[in-house]
Protein backbone atom coordinates (compact mmCIF):
# COMPACT_ATOMS: atom_id res chain seq x y z
CA UNK A 1 0.00 0.00 0.00
CA UNK A 2 3.00 2.47 0.07
CA UNK A 3 2.73 2.65 -3.89
CA UNK A 4 -0.89 5.13 -3.40
CA UNK A 5 1.24 7.79 -4.90
CA UNK A 6 3.38 5.97 -7.42
CA UNK A 7 2.51 4.49 -11.09
CA UNK A 8 1.40 1.04 -10.19
CA UNK A 9 1.94 -0.13 -14.06
CA UNK A 10 5.21 -1.64 -15.04
CA UNK A 11 6.40 -0.80 -17.68
CA UNK A 12 8.02 -3.41 -19.92
CA UNK A 13 11.08 -4.11 -22.62
CA UNK A 14 9.19 -1.67 -24.68
CA UNK A 15 7.63 0.55 -22.24
CA UNK A 16 7.50 4.11 -24.11
CA UNK A 17 5.28 2.91 -26.88
CA UNK A 18 3.30 -0.16 -24.47
CA UNK A 19 2.67 3.36 -21.76
CA UNK A 20 1.36 5.15 -25.02
CA UNK A 21 -0.91 2.41 -25.56
CA UNK A 22 -2.03 1.97 -22.09
CA UNK A 23 -2.72 5.73 -21.75
CA UNK A 24 -5.98 6.74 -23.29
CA UNK A 25 -7.73 3.41 -22.48
CA UNK A 26 -6.96 4.40 -18.60
CA UNK A 27 -8.28 7.24 -18.82
CA UNK A 28 -11.29 6.25 -20.40
CA UNK A 29 -11.92 3.61 -18.23
CA UNK A 30 -11.09 7.10 -15.38
CA UNK A 31 -13.19 8.78 -16.62
CA UNK A 32 -16.08 6.00 -16.66
CA UNK A 33 -15.09 5.29 -12.81
CA UNK A 34 -16.28 9.16 -12.47
CA UNK A 35 -19.26 9.10 -14.47
CA UNK A 36 -21.09 5.78 -12.78
CA UNK A 37 -21.00 6.29 -9.37
CA UNK A 38 -21.68 10.13 -9.82
CA UNK A 39 -25.05 9.35 -12.00
CA UNK A 40 -25.82 6.65 -9.70
CA UNK A 41 -25.83 9.48 -6.57
CA UNK A 42 -28.35 11.47 -9.33
CA UNK A 43 -30.69 8.71 -9.72
CA UNK A 44 -31.12 7.74 -5.92
CA UNK A 45 -31.50 11.44 -5.04
CA UNK A 46 -34.01 11.60 -7.49
CA UNK A 47 -36.19 9.20 -6.42
CA UNK A 48 -35.97 10.15 -3.21
CA UNK A 49 -36.47 14.06 -3.87
CA UNK A 50 -38.23 15.66 -0.99
CA UNK A 51 -38.77 19.32 0.69
CA UNK A 52 -38.72 18.97 4.70
CA UNK A 53 -40.16 21.53 6.74
CA UNK A 54 -37.05 23.03 7.96
CA UNK A 55 -36.32 23.56 3.92
CA UNK A 56 -39.35 25.88 3.72
CA UNK A 57 -37.88 27.99 6.48
CA UNK A 58 -35.23 29.28 3.65
CA UNK A 59 -38.15 29.76 1.09
CA UNK A 60 -39.85 32.25 3.34
CA UNK A 61 -37.10 34.11 4.02
CA UNK A 62 -36.89 34.45 0.43
CA UNK A 63 -40.14 35.44 0.00
CA UNK A 64 -39.69 38.40 2.39
CA UNK A 65 -36.36 39.72 0.42
CA UNK A 66 -37.88 39.53 -2.96
CA UNK A 67 -40.92 41.31 -1.52
CA UNK A 68 -38.22 44.38 -0.85
CA UNK A 69 -38.49 42.97 3.25
CA UNK A 70 -35.15 41.86 3.88
CA UNK A 71 -33.35 38.86 5.14
CA UNK A 72 -35.91 38.32 7.69
CA UNK A 73 -38.78 35.56 8.41
CA UNK A 74 -40.85 38.89 8.99
CA UNK A 75 -41.67 42.11 7.68
CA UNK A 76 -40.37 44.85 10.21
CA UNK A 77 -38.33 42.25 12.51
CA UNK A 78 -34.59 41.52 11.34
CA UNK A 79 -34.46 38.07 12.53
CA UNK A 80 -32.13 35.51 10.72
CA UNK A 81 -33.85 32.18 10.87
CA UNK A 82 -31.38 30.69 8.35
CA UNK A 83 -27.86 29.23 9.68
CA UNK A 84 -26.69 28.82 5.94
CA UNK A 85 -26.11 32.46 4.42
CA UNK A 86 -24.72 31.40 0.74
CA UNK A 87 -27.75 28.81 0.72
CA UNK A 88 -30.45 31.70 1.31
CA UNK A 89 -28.93 33.89 -1.48
CA UNK A 90 -28.77 31.19 -3.82
CA UNK A 91 -32.22 30.44 -3.63
CA UNK A 92 -33.08 34.07 -3.89
CA UNK A 93 -31.23 34.15 -7.06
CA UNK A 94 -32.56 31.09 -8.25
CA UNK A 95 -36.11 32.54 -7.18
CA UNK A 96 -35.46 35.80 -9.45
CA UNK A 97 -33.98 33.97 -12.74
CA UNK A 98 -36.57 30.66 -12.22
CA UNK A 99 -40.51 30.43 -12.58
CA UNK A 100 -42.47 27.95 -10.70
CA UNK A 101 -42.41 26.68 -7.42
CA UNK A 102 -39.54 27.49 -5.47
CA UNK A 103 -39.62 24.46 -3.04
CA UNK A 104 -39.08 22.60 -6.53
CA UNK A 105 -36.50 24.73 -7.33
CA UNK A 106 -34.86 24.34 -4.09
CA UNK A 107 -34.97 20.37 -4.18
CA UNK A 108 -33.34 20.14 -7.94
CA UNK A 109 -30.63 22.91 -6.96
CA UNK A 110 -29.73 20.50 -3.76
CA UNK A 111 -29.54 17.50 -5.91
CA UNK A 112 -27.34 19.38 -8.84
CA UNK A 113 -25.11 20.29 -6.22
CA UNK A 114 -24.87 17.02 -4.14
CA UNK A 115 -24.39 15.39 -7.63
CA UNK A 116 -21.64 17.90 -8.72
CA UNK A 117 -19.85 17.39 -5.51
CA UNK A 118 -19.65 14.53 -6.12
CA UNK A 119 -18.13 14.53 -9.78
CA UNK A 120 -15.53 17.52 -8.28
CA UNK A 121 -14.79 14.85 -5.24
CA UNK A 122 -14.20 11.75 -7.90
CA UNK A 123 -11.83 13.64 -10.29
CA UNK A 124 -9.83 15.60 -7.71
CA UNK A 125 -9.46 11.88 -6.36
CA UNK A 126 -8.11 10.81 -9.67
CA UNK A 127 -5.72 13.44 -10.34
CA UNK A 128 -4.79 12.75 -7.14
CA UNK A 129 -4.11 8.86 -7.87
CA UNK A 130 -2.54 9.60 -11.69
CA UNK A 131 -0.50 12.63 -10.63
CA UNK A 132 2.47 10.21 -10.81
CA UNK A 133 1.53 8.55 -14.40
CA UNK A 134 -1.60 6.92 -16.40
CA UNK A 135 -2.92 4.09 -14.68
CA UNK A 136 -6.44 2.45 -14.10
CA UNK A 137 -8.31 3.04 -10.56
CA UNK A 138 -11.36 1.20 -9.20
CA UNK A 139 -14.04 2.75 -7.05
CA UNK A 140 -13.56 2.53 -3.12
CA UNK A 141 -14.33 5.10 -1.03
CA UNK A 142 -17.19 6.83 -2.92
CA UNK A 143 -19.52 3.22 -2.20
CA UNK A 144 -19.36 4.67 1.49
CA UNK A 145 -21.79 7.54 1.18
CA UNK A 146 -23.82 5.90 -1.93
CA UNK A 147 -24.80 2.76 0.64
CA UNK A 148 -26.08 5.66 3.05
CA UNK A 149 -29.88 5.85 2.09
CA UNK A 150 -29.48 8.99 4.50
CA UNK A 151 -27.58 10.99 1.90
CA UNK A 152 -30.01 9.96 -0.60
CA UNK A 153 -32.25 11.75 1.77
CA UNK A 154 -30.44 14.94 1.98
CA UNK A 155 -29.01 15.07 -1.44
CA UNK A 156 -32.72 17.42 -1.88
CA UNK A 157 -34.70 18.03 1.35
CA UNK A 158 -34.27 21.80 0.54
CA UNK A 159 -31.46 22.49 2.85
CA UNK A 160 -28.36 23.17 2.62
CA UNK A 161 -26.21 19.75 2.48
CA UNK A 162 -25.99 19.88 -1.28
CA UNK A 163 -24.49 23.15 -1.25
CA UNK A 164 -22.27 21.73 1.41
CA UNK A 165 -21.20 18.59 -0.28
CA UNK A 166 -19.90 20.95 -3.05
CA UNK A 167 -18.07 23.08 -1.12
CA UNK A 168 -16.46 20.06 0.43
CA UNK A 169 -15.55 18.61 -2.98
CA UNK A 170 -14.30 22.12 -3.76
CA UNK A 171 -11.95 22.47 -1.27
CA UNK A 172 -10.25 18.71 -1.87
CA UNK A 173 -9.86 19.67 -5.61
CA UNK A 174 -8.27 22.71 -4.92
CA UNK A 175 -5.99 20.48 -2.22
CA UNK A 176 -5.21 18.01 -4.91
CA UNK A 177 -4.39 20.71 -7.71
CA UNK A 178 -2.54 22.71 -4.61
CA UNK A 179 -0.12 19.34 -4.34
CA UNK A 180 0.14 18.79 -8.19
CA UNK A 181 0.92 22.78 -9.19
CA UNK A 182 2.32 23.57 -6.15
CA UNK A 183 3.42 26.91 -8.38
CA UNK A 184 0.04 27.38 -10.27
CA UNK A 185 -1.18 30.69 -10.13
CA UNK A 186 -4.94 31.61 -8.12
CA UNK A 187 -3.87 30.59 -4.27
CA UNK A 188 -5.49 33.87 -2.99
CA UNK A 189 -9.06 32.39 -4.83
CA UNK A 190 -8.59 29.01 -3.46
CA UNK A 191 -8.45 30.55 -0.09
CA UNK A 192 -11.18 32.29 -0.68
CA UNK A 193 -13.19 29.21 -1.29
CA UNK A 194 -11.82 27.81 1.56
CA UNK A 195 -12.94 30.67 4.01
CA UNK A 196 -16.25 30.72 2.58
CA UNK A 197 -16.96 27.66 4.82
CA UNK A 198 -18.68 29.32 7.28
CA UNK A 199 -20.80 31.13 5.22
CA UNK A 200 -22.16 27.32 4.00
CA UNK A 201 -22.29 26.25 7.43
CA UNK A 202 -20.90 27.81 10.71
CA UNK A 203 -19.40 24.83 11.98
CA UNK A 204 -17.77 24.46 8.63
CA UNK A 205 -15.19 27.30 10.09
CA UNK A 206 -13.40 24.15 11.15
CA UNK A 207 -13.14 22.48 8.31
CA UNK A 208 -11.99 25.58 6.69
CA UNK A 209 -9.23 25.75 9.35
CA UNK A 210 -8.30 21.89 8.36
CA UNK A 211 -7.99 22.86 4.54
CA UNK A 212 -5.98 25.93 5.50
CA UNK A 213 -3.54 24.62 7.43
CA UNK A 214 -3.06 21.24 4.94
CA UNK A 215 -2.71 24.27 2.39
CA UNK A 216 0.10 26.16 4.37
CA UNK A 217 1.73 22.51 4.50
CA UNK A 218 2.11 22.16 1.05
CA UNK A 219 3.17 25.37 -0.07
CA UNK A 220 4.89 27.01 2.86
CA UNK A 221 4.15 30.66 1.38
CA UNK A 222 6.49 33.59 3.29
CA UNK A 223 4.59 35.43 6.01
CA UNK A 224 3.51 38.21 3.98
CA UNK A 225 2.15 35.22 1.41
CA UNK A 226 0.36 33.35 4.05
CA UNK A 227 -0.96 36.90 5.77
CA UNK A 228 -2.42 37.75 2.73
CA UNK A 229 -3.78 34.02 2.26
CA UNK A 230 -5.88 34.44 5.05
CA UNK A 231 -6.96 38.19 4.29
CA UNK A 232 -8.41 36.56 1.17
CA UNK A 233 -10.22 34.29 2.91
CA UNK A 234 -11.28 36.05 5.62
CA UNK A 235 -12.80 38.75 3.92
CA UNK A 236 -16.26 37.45 3.00
CA UNK A 237 -16.97 35.90 6.47
CA UNK A 238 -15.51 39.26 8.49
CA UNK A 239 -17.92 41.44 6.28
CA UNK A 240 -20.74 39.73 6.54
CA UNK A 241 -20.07 39.30 9.96
CA UNK A 242 -20.06 42.93 10.49
CA UNK A 243 -23.59 43.20 8.27
CA UNK A 244 -25.08 40.37 10.75
CA UNK A 245 -23.77 42.17 14.26
CA UNK A 246 -25.59 45.61 13.15
CA UNK A 247 -28.37 44.31 11.18
CA UNK A 248 -29.44 41.29 13.15
CA UNK A 249 -27.38 42.93 16.38
CA UNK A 250 -26.19 39.37 17.46
CA UNK A 251 -23.19 37.67 16.29
CA UNK A 252 -24.62 34.23 15.06
CA UNK A 253 -27.59 33.26 13.50
CA UNK A 254 -30.65 32.74 15.64
CA UNK A 255 -30.95 28.42 15.56
CA UNK A 256 -27.16 28.81 17.59
CA UNK A 257 -28.77 30.62 20.03
CA UNK A 258 -32.00 28.21 20.08
CA UNK A 259 -29.73 25.37 19.86
CA UNK A 260 -26.98 27.42 22.24
CA UNK A 261 -24.01 25.56 20.33
CA UNK A 262 -21.72 26.37 22.79
CA UNK A 263 -22.99 23.29 24.81
CA UNK A 264 -21.55 20.26 25.82
CA UNK A 265 -23.75 17.05 25.62
CA UNK A 266 -21.46 14.43 24.63
CA UNK A 267 -23.37 11.45 25.46
CA UNK A 268 -26.38 12.37 23.48
CA UNK A 269 -23.81 12.99 20.88
CA UNK A 270 -22.14 9.62 20.94
CA UNK A 271 -25.87 7.80 21.10
CA UNK A 272 -26.74 10.05 18.20
CA UNK A 273 -23.65 9.06 16.09
CA UNK A 274 -24.01 5.41 16.77
CA UNK A 275 -27.79 6.02 16.14
CA UNK A 276 -26.59 7.08 12.75
CA UNK A 277 -24.12 4.23 11.81
CA UNK A 278 -25.77 1.00 13.31
CA UNK A 279 -28.31 0.68 11.08
CA UNK A 280 -25.71 0.71 7.88
CA UNK A 281 -22.70 -1.03 10.27
CA UNK A 282 -20.75 1.67 9.27
CA UNK A 283 -18.26 0.23 11.15
CA UNK A 284 -17.09 -2.31 8.69
CA UNK A 285 -16.04 0.30 5.95
CA UNK A 286 -14.58 2.59 8.84
CA UNK A 287 -12.10 -0.56 9.80
CA UNK A 288 -11.27 -1.20 6.31
CA UNK A 289 -10.34 2.23 5.05
CA UNK A 290 -8.88 3.02 8.66
CA UNK A 291 -6.42 0.12 7.59
CA UNK A 292 -5.94 1.96 4.26
CA UNK A 293 -5.43 5.26 6.00
CA UNK A 294 -2.81 3.74 8.73
CA UNK A 295 -0.51 2.46 5.37
CA UNK A 296 -0.77 5.88 3.60
CA UNK A 297 0.61 7.51 6.95
CA UNK A 298 3.47 5.19 6.97
CA UNK A 299 4.02 5.26 3.56
CA UNK A 300 4.37 9.09 3.67
CA UNK A 301 6.07 9.40 7.01
CA UNK A 302 8.88 10.86 5.49
CA UNK A 303 6.91 13.01 2.74
CA UNK A 304 5.29 16.33 4.68
CA UNK A 305 3.42 16.92 0.95
CA UNK A 306 2.42 13.72 0.79
CA UNK A 307 1.22 13.40 4.25
CA UNK A 308 -0.74 16.70 4.18
CA UNK A 309 -2.74 15.59 1.04
CA UNK A 310 -3.67 11.89 2.39
CA UNK A 311 -4.19 13.74 5.84
CA UNK A 312 -5.98 16.65 5.83
CA UNK A 313 -9.90 15.31 4.89
CA UNK A 314 -9.50 13.15 7.22
CA UNK A 315 -8.48 15.11 10.35
CA UNK A 316 -11.19 17.79 9.17
CA UNK A 317 -13.58 14.73 9.78
CA UNK A 318 -12.22 14.43 13.12
CA UNK A 319 -12.57 17.62 14.10
CA UNK A 320 -16.08 18.50 13.13
CA UNK A 321 -17.52 14.76 14.28
CA UNK A 322 -15.68 15.66 17.78
CA UNK A 323 -17.98 19.16 17.29
CA UNK A 324 -21.22 17.03 16.76
CA UNK A 325 -20.73 14.78 19.26
CA UNK A 326 -19.91 17.33 21.86
CA UNK A 327 -23.16 19.26 20.76
CA UNK A 328 -24.91 16.66 21.05
CA UNK A 329 -26.01 16.00 17.32
CA UNK A 330 -29.24 16.81 15.97
CA UNK A 331 -33.16 16.00 15.92
CA UNK A 332 -32.67 15.29 12.19
CA UNK A 333 -31.14 11.32 11.79
CA UNK A 334 -27.19 11.47 10.36
CA UNK A 335 -27.28 14.94 8.86
CA UNK A 336 -25.01 16.23 10.88
CA UNK A 337 -22.37 13.65 9.99
CA UNK A 338 -22.74 13.43 6.18
CA UNK A 339 -20.55 16.05 5.63
CA UNK A 340 -17.82 13.96 8.56
CA UNK A 341 -18.75 10.40 6.49
CA UNK A 342 -17.82 12.53 3.04
CA UNK A 343 -14.12 13.72 4.14
CA UNK A 344 -13.20 10.49 5.36
CA UNK A 345 -12.99 8.50 2.59
CA UNK A 346 -12.36 11.65 0.22
CA UNK A 347 -8.92 10.38 -0.60
CA UNK A 348 -10.04 6.86 -1.22
CA UNK A 349 -13.04 7.36 -3.37
CA UNK A 350 -11.13 5.86 -6.21
CA UNK A 351 -7.74 3.66 -5.70
CA UNK A 352 -5.07 2.29 -8.06
CA UNK A 353 -6.11 -1.00 -9.60
CA UNK A 354 -3.61 -3.09 -7.62
CA UNK A 355 -4.50 -6.41 -5.62
CA UNK A 356 -4.46 -4.94 -1.92
CA UNK A 357 -6.91 -2.00 -3.36
CA UNK A 358 -8.95 -4.24 -5.23
CA UNK A 359 -9.80 -6.42 -2.59
CA UNK A 360 -10.53 -3.48 -0.37
CA UNK A 361 -13.06 -2.17 -3.58
CA UNK A 362 -14.56 -5.34 -3.63
CA UNK A 363 -15.24 -5.83 0.47
CA UNK A 364 -17.10 -2.89 0.30
CA UNK A 365 -18.51 -3.67 -2.71
CA UNK A 366 -19.72 -6.79 -0.58
CA UNK A 367 -20.78 -4.31 2.27
CA UNK A 368 -23.28 -2.30 0.44
CA UNK A 369 -25.38 -4.65 -1.57
CA UNK A 370 -25.50 -6.66 2.02
CA UNK A 371 -26.56 -2.92 3.42
CA UNK A 372 -28.62 -1.90 1.21
CA UNK A 373 -30.65 -5.22 0.24
CA UNK A 374 -34.34 -5.35 0.98
CA UNK A 375 -33.44 -7.27 4.44
CA UNK A 376 -32.18 -4.41 6.03
CA UNK A 377 -35.12 -2.32 6.56
CA UNK A 378 -33.30 -0.14 8.93
CA UNK A 379 -30.97 1.31 6.45
CA UNK A 380 -34.18 3.19 5.27
CA UNK A 381 -36.76 3.32 8.19
CA UNK A 382 -36.53 3.83 11.55
CA UNK A 383 -37.33 1.34 14.39
CA UNK A 384 -40.07 3.29 16.23
CA UNK A 385 -38.16 3.52 19.07
CA UNK A 386 -34.99 6.08 18.04
CA UNK A 387 -37.53 9.78 17.54
CA UNK A 388 -36.05 10.24 21.07
CA UNK A 389 -32.42 10.18 19.59
CA UNK A 390 -33.20 11.16 15.69
CA UNK A 391 -35.77 11.68 13.24
CA UNK A 392 -36.05 10.02 10.08
CA UNK A 393 -36.65 12.81 7.89
CA UNK A 394 -38.14 11.30 4.73
CA UNK A 395 -40.05 8.70 7.23
CA UNK A 396 -41.66 11.76 8.79
CA UNK A 397 -42.27 13.56 5.75
CA UNK A 398 -44.07 10.94 3.84
CA UNK A 399 -46.45 10.30 6.62
CA UNK A 400 -47.40 14.24 7.38
CA UNK A 401 -47.83 14.54 3.16
CA UNK A 402 -49.12 11.41 2.67
CA UNK A 403 -46.70 11.88 -0.84
CA UNK A 404 -43.64 9.23 -1.60
CA UNK A 405 -41.90 12.59 -2.75
CA UNK A 406 -43.11 15.99 -1.29
CA UNK A 407 -41.36 17.59 -3.60
CA UNK A 408 -43.67 21.11 -3.63
CA UNK A 409 -44.46 23.67 -1.21
CA UNK A 410 -47.95 22.52 -2.24
CA UNK A 411 -47.64 18.80 -0.65
CA UNK A 412 -47.13 20.73 2.90
CA UNK A 413 -49.47 23.39 2.38
CA UNK A 414 -52.40 20.61 1.70
CA UNK A 415 -51.53 18.61 4.32
CA UNK A 416 -52.63 20.84 7.31
CA UNK A 417 -56.01 21.43 6.76
CA UNK A 418 -56.63 22.61 10.21
CA UNK A 419 -53.34 25.08 10.25
CA UNK A 420 -54.59 26.39 7.18
CA UNK A 421 -58.15 27.05 8.82
CA UNK A 422 -56.67 28.79 11.35
CA UNK A 423 -54.88 31.02 9.47
CA UNK A 424 -58.25 31.74 6.80
CA UNK A 425 -60.04 32.41 9.78
CA UNK A 426 -58.09 35.15 11.15
CA UNK A 427 -57.53 37.12 8.13
CA UNK A 428 -60.90 37.07 7.45
CA UNK A 429 -61.44 38.61 11.20
CA UNK A 430 -61.85 41.97 9.51
CA UNK A 431 -59.52 43.25 12.63
CA UNK A 432 -56.20 42.80 13.81
CA UNK A 433 -55.85 39.31 15.16
CA UNK A 434 -53.29 37.45 17.42
CA UNK A 435 -54.24 33.27 16.04
CA UNK A 436 -53.44 31.33 18.72
CA UNK A 437 -53.74 27.96 17.26
CA UNK A 438 -55.35 24.98 19.52
CA UNK A 439 -53.29 21.45 19.50
CA UNK A 440 -56.23 19.59 20.43
CA UNK A 441 -58.52 20.52 17.20
CA UNK A 442 -60.37 22.94 18.95
CA UNK A 443 -61.05 26.45 17.21
CA UNK A 444 -58.66 28.55 17.06
CA UNK A 445 -58.55 31.64 19.56
CA UNK A 446 -58.78 34.88 17.87
CA UNK A 447 -57.15 37.47 20.67
CA UNK A 448 -56.64 41.42 19.91
CA UNK A 449 -53.54 41.78 18.22
CA UNK A 450 -50.99 44.63 19.23
CA UNK A 451 -50.59 47.48 16.61
CA UNK A 452 -48.06 47.34 14.72
CA UNK A 453 -48.78 43.81 12.80
CA UNK A 454 -50.50 44.07 10.14
CA UNK A 455 -54.04 42.09 10.45
CA UNK A 456 -52.85 38.67 11.96
CA UNK A 457 -50.50 37.16 13.53
CA UNK A 458 -50.25 33.38 14.54
CA UNK A 459 -49.05 32.03 17.42
CA UNK A 460 -47.98 28.01 16.77
CA UNK A 461 -47.87 25.28 19.39
CA UNK A 462 -47.26 22.86 16.49
CA UNK A 463 -43.93 24.66 15.73
CA UNK A 464 -44.00 24.09 11.84
CA UNK A 465 -42.40 27.06 10.90
CA UNK A 466 -41.87 26.87 7.33
CA UNK A 467 -45.33 25.30 6.27
CA UNK A 468 -46.66 28.70 7.92
CA UNK A 469 -44.32 30.70 6.53
CA UNK A 470 -45.71 29.57 2.88
CA UNK A 471 -49.40 29.96 4.26
CA UNK A 472 -49.13 33.28 5.57
CA UNK A 473 -48.93 36.65 3.21
CA UNK A 474 -45.40 38.32 3.59
CA UNK A 475 -46.94 41.29 5.33
CA UNK A 476 -48.62 39.10 8.03
CA UNK A 477 -46.39 37.95 11.21
CA UNK A 478 -45.30 34.78 12.60
CA UNK A 479 -44.94 34.05 16.31
CA UNK A 480 -42.36 31.22 15.97
CA UNK A 481 -42.34 28.38 18.70
CA UNK A 482 -39.43 27.12 19.12
CA UNK A 483 -37.00 29.91 19.25
CA UNK A 484 -35.54 29.37 15.79
CA UNK A 485 -37.21 32.92 14.31
CA UNK A 486 -38.24 34.78 17.80
CA UNK A 487 -36.18 36.73 19.68
CA UNK A 488 -37.80 36.03 23.09
CA UNK A 489 -37.50 32.45 22.43
CA UNK A 490 -34.50 32.30 21.38
CA UNK A 491 -33.17 34.07 24.62
CA UNK A 492 -35.43 31.65 27.18
CA UNK A 493 -33.03 29.46 29.53
CA UNK A 494 -33.78 26.34 28.43
CA UNK A 495 -37.20 24.93 29.37
CA UNK A 496 -37.79 22.23 32.34
CA UNK A 497 -37.43 18.64 30.94
CA UNK A 498 -35.42 20.36 28.38
CA UNK A 499 -32.34 17.66 27.99
CA UNK A 500 -35.23 14.94 26.85
CA UNK A 501 -36.10 17.36 23.55
CA UNK A 502 -34.11 17.02 20.44
CA UNK A 503 -31.53 19.90 19.88
CA UNK A 504 -32.91 22.87 18.73
CA UNK A 505 -36.38 21.86 20.74
CA UNK A 506 -35.41 22.72 24.02
CA UNK A 507 -36.74 26.51 24.19
CA UNK A 508 -40.06 26.03 23.26
CA UNK A 509 -41.79 30.16 24.36
CA UNK A 510 -44.48 29.99 27.21
CA UNK A 511 -47.91 31.60 26.33
CA UNK A 512 -47.40 34.13 29.05
CA UNK A 513 -44.40 35.56 26.85
CA UNK A 514 -46.46 35.05 23.43
CA UNK A 515 -49.68 37.28 24.97
CA UNK A 516 -46.67 40.06 26.53
CA UNK A 517 -45.29 39.95 23.33
CA UNK A 518 -48.50 40.10 20.72
CA UNK A 519 -51.59 41.19 22.91
CA UNK A 520 -52.87 44.29 22.63
CA UNK A 521 -51.51 46.21 25.67
CA UNK A 522 -55.19 47.82 26.11
CA UNK A 523 -55.94 44.12 27.67
CA UNK A 524 -54.51 43.47 31.16
CA UNK A 525 -56.99 40.24 31.66
CA UNK A 526 -55.70 36.90 30.54
CA UNK A 527 -58.00 35.65 27.83
CA UNK A 528 -60.27 32.89 28.57
CA UNK A 529 -59.24 29.59 27.26
CA UNK A 530 -55.21 29.92 28.08
CA UNK A 531 -54.76 27.86 30.71
CA UNK A 532 -51.61 28.57 33.54
CA UNK A 533 -51.07 32.19 32.91
CA UNK A 534 -52.23 34.85 35.56
CA UNK A 535 -52.91 38.50 35.19
CA UNK A 536 -50.40 38.91 37.69
CA UNK A 537 -47.57 37.20 35.35
CA UNK A 538 -48.60 38.84 31.93
CA UNK A 539 -47.86 42.47 33.63
CA UNK A 540 -44.58 40.79 35.07
CA UNK A 541 -43.65 40.08 31.74
CA UNK A 542 -44.86 43.08 29.74
CA UNK A 543 -42.67 44.92 32.68
CA UNK A 544 -39.56 42.91 32.29
CA UNK A 545 -40.25 43.37 28.34
CA UNK A 546 -40.14 47.23 28.70
CA UNK A 547 -36.55 47.65 31.30
CA UNK A 548 -33.21 46.96 30.40
CA UNK A 549 -31.57 45.13 28.51
CA UNK A 550 -34.44 43.27 27.88
CA UNK A 551 -36.17 46.27 25.62
CA UNK A 552 -32.67 46.99 24.16
CA UNK A 553 -32.98 43.44 22.80
CA UNK A 554 -36.39 44.22 21.08
CA UNK A 555 -34.98 47.21 19.79
CA UNK A 556 -32.09 45.49 18.34
CA UNK A 557 -34.43 44.01 16.23
CA UNK A 558 -37.52 46.04 15.65
CA UNK A 559 -36.52 49.88 16.02
CA UNK A 560 -36.05 51.28 12.56
CA UNK A 561 -32.51 50.60 11.18
CA UNK A 562 -30.68 53.73 11.31
CA UNK A 563 -27.12 54.42 10.94
CA UNK A 564 -26.59 55.02 14.55
CA UNK A 565 -28.91 51.67 15.26
CA UNK A 566 -26.63 50.03 13.16
CA UNK A 567 -23.89 51.03 15.29
CA UNK A 568 -25.44 50.38 18.66
CA UNK A 569 -26.49 46.61 17.35
CA UNK A 570 -22.80 46.28 16.25
CA UNK A 571 -21.81 47.50 19.36
CA UNK A 572 -23.61 45.58 21.77
CA UNK A 573 -23.81 42.38 19.71
CA UNK A 574 -21.51 40.43 22.16
CA UNK A 575 -23.67 40.91 25.19
CA UNK A 576 -26.59 40.85 23.17
CA UNK A 577 -25.71 37.25 22.09
CA UNK A 578 -24.62 35.89 25.72
CA UNK A 579 -28.15 37.30 27.29
CA UNK A 580 -30.31 34.94 28.72
CA UNK A 581 -33.94 35.58 29.47
CA UNK A 582 -35.46 33.18 32.65
CA UNK A 583 -38.44 31.68 31.88
CA UNK A 584 -40.59 32.63 35.25
CA UNK A 585 -42.08 36.56 34.71
CA UNK A 586 -41.42 37.18 37.77
CA UNK A 587 -37.47 36.05 38.03
CA UNK A 588 -36.88 38.31 34.88
CA UNK A 589 -38.89 41.16 35.74
CA UNK A 590 -36.28 41.22 39.25
CA UNK A 591 -33.29 40.68 36.56
CA UNK A 592 -33.94 43.36 33.92
CA UNK A 593 -35.99 46.11 35.97
CA UNK A 594 -34.56 46.17 39.35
Amino acid sequence: MSAVFTPSLVEPKDGAAALTRRRPLSRRWNAAMVVVPTLAIAVLGWRHRALTDDGTIFLRTVREILAGNGPNVNAGERVEANTSTLWQWLLVLLAWLTPGDLGFTAVVAGLVLTTAGVAVALDATRRLHTAAGPRPLVPAGVLVPLAVPVFWDFATAGLDTGLGTFWLAGCWWLLVRTYARPRARGQAWHAVWIGAGVLVRPDFALVTAVFLAGMWVLLRPTWRRALGYAAAGAAAPIAYEVFRAGYYGLLVPMPALTKEAGDSDPRRGFRYTWDFAEPVTLYVPAVLFGVVLAAWVFASRRDRRRLAVAATPFVAAVVLGAYVVRLGGDYMHGRMLLPVLFLAVLPAFLLPMTLPYAALAASTAVWAVAVLGPWNQAAYHGKGDDRTISMRVRDNDIRLTGSGNPDHTSAWRIAFPQLQAAIDAGLAAGRPVLIRESPDGTPPLLLPLRPGHGSATIAMPGGYLGVVGEMMPVDEYIMEYWGLANTVAAHLEYAPKAAKNWPGHRKPIDDVWILATELDPAVTHVPDGIPDVTDQGLAAARHALSCGDLKELLDSTRAPLTPSRFLRNLIGSYDRTKLRIPRDPFAAERRFCG
